[in-house]
């Protein structure tokens, strides 16, 4: 296998936003053990497997995307892998199937809530790659691929009977801070929409798409405030901070490509806002800057997006 298949095998898997899904998948973990406490089985056999099981889920849809913009990428990008012939289109499709039932597979194995939430993933990947280059409202899909990681992640630590006997309170909150995560992925497909849109555009519909990219401010920082939590404010500085370096070059150069790599590259810096408040000790407050560094680190082998 040459150079260039495996830059190219690298790049359509996205692999270099790796990082934000182990990011994610840290945040649910501890977001279980907070919601469940006693009834939690921490297994570090099985939050490895959870891991792998995140990491096939997102690699193959991934994969599964670009199969599926074959037509698409002909027309408009000719030189990348799979309309250049460098790879096929079946071994992609390969690729990709095995990668997203292994990840389900995974997460069954770990546990049966954890395998329901994989399902959700699967199937809101499916939905966005079919819809996303004719209806604007599959955003939603895609956000909800990465929202529903918390869930999978959180549940993977009780069985299915006490899935079931999971109260609404607690659900409500797995919930919540889905949608936090959600609203900013949402916000970075608006605002890259917003800034490549052909036709003049209102101030409002500017300001939507920022008022998204902060979602997690209003889901995670805030309610942590308070709730008098002072560990809140050194996270909720840091992402906002980084937050207007990225938009403030966006609007300065207008370069989406770089806003898109960089803002995925800050989704740890969003689960940040919670995980540093839940357990706000030193190997915690390293942790999610260095998987941000680590992804903005890998995008120099393989692009983001």
């Amino acid at each position: 296998m040459t150079r260039q298949k495996v830059i190219d095998l690298l790049a359509m898997s996205r692999f270099a936003n790796l990082p934000t899904v182990w990011s994610n998948g840290l945040l649910g973990i501890l977001i279980g053990i907070g919601i469940f406490q006693d009834q939690a089985h921490i297994c570090p056999t099985c939050i490895a497997l959870l891991g792998l099981a995140l990491s096939c889920l997102y690699l193959g849809g991934c994969f599964f995307n670009d199969w599926h913009d074959l037509d698409f990428d002909t027309k408009t990008r000719p030189d990348r892998p799979i309309p250049s012939g460098r790879w096929s289109r079946k071994t992609i499709l390969i690729f990709s199937l095995v990668l997203m039932g292994g990840g389900f597979i995974f997460s069954s194995f770990v546990s049966l809530p954890s395998g329901l939430c994989a399902a959700g993933i699967v199937f809101c990947i499916l939905a966005y790659t079919k819809w996303h280059k004719i209806h604007p409202s599959s955003f939603f899909f895609m956000a909800g691929a990465r929202a529903l990681i918390y869930p999978t992640a959180a549940f993977s630590l009780i069985s299915w009977e006490q899935f079931t006997k999971t109260s609404f309170d607690s659900s409500f909150l797995i919930l919540l801070l889905g949608l936090g995560l959600g609203g900013y992925i949402l916000g970075i497909s608006l605002t890259a929409r917003a800034e490549t849109s052909k036709t003049p555009i209102s101030d409002s519909q500017k300001i939507f798409p920022i008022l998204c990219l902060c979602t997690p401010i209003f889901f995670f920082s805030i309610p942590q405030i308070a709730s008098q939590n002072g560990y809140a404010l050194i996270p909720l500085i840091l992402f906002i901070g980084i937050l207007a370096i990225i938009v403030r070059s966006l609007r300065a150069c207008h370069n989406v490509g770089a806003f898109v790599s960089r803002a995925l590259a800050s989704i740890p810096l969003v689960d940040y806002l919670i995980v540093f408040p839940l357990a706000p000790n030193l190997l915690v407050l390293i942790s999610c800057p260095l998987l941000a560094i680590t992804a903005l680190g890998l995008q120099k082998i393989a692009p983001a997006t």
